[in-house]
């Protein structure tokens, strides 16, 4: 499974965050439960680095080993 983490800060960007996570054909990481054991990838948006939950789901997928993509936009 893919999982997709970015800026989630305002209305807009999450609403940015589930219109690339239909792009991607993945879950958002945020509101709602993730079987970190069932995800393969996880994805992040530029600025994720800006938003404390993005940095966070980089350390649990960097935990377990996880292939990370870094997308440019």
């Amino acid at each position: 499974m893919i999982i997709l983490t970015g800026p989630q800060s305002t209305d807009d960007e999450r609403g940015f965050l589930e219109e690339m996570a239909a792009f991607f054909d993945a879950k958002l990481t945020c509101g709602c439960s993730v079987e970190w054991a069932a995800v393969t990838d996880l994805y992040c948006l530029p600025g994720w680095e800006g938003c404390s939950t993005a940095v966070a789901d980089v350390s649990i997928a960097e935990a377990f080993g996880l292939l990370i993509r870094y997308i440019v936009l």
